[in-house]
């Protein structure tokens, strides 16, 4: 898919989506306002700074799932060493 502003004459411009493919009825159309090769993290903060919330597509989902089990193996690691650290079991 792709998003063009063909008409820039006025402030209230629109957008034209033009289909690179053949589009199903009922099938979810997505539009990203950042770009999608950033990693999760700095994609979400772009949004929160354009104010838009965060993003719940299925993509960004599974990296927040992830991301969320990749942060609880951190923390259980860097509890272990600081236990072993100090002896403590």
């Amino acid at each position: 898919m792709s998003v063009r502003h063909l008409d820039q004459h006025t402030a209230l411009a629109r957008i034209t989506v033009i289909a690179k493919r053949d589009i199903q009825v009922g099938e979810e159309l997505l539009v990203t306002y950042v770009n999608p090769k950033i990693p999760y993290r700095i994609r979400q903060n772009e949004l929160q700074g354009w104010g838009f919330g965060k993003c719940t597509c299925l993509r960004c989902v599974k990296e927040a799932r992830n991301s969320k089990d990749d942060n609880d193996r951190e923390l259980a690691d860097l509890v272990k060493e600081l236990k072993a650290g100090l002896s403590v079991a």
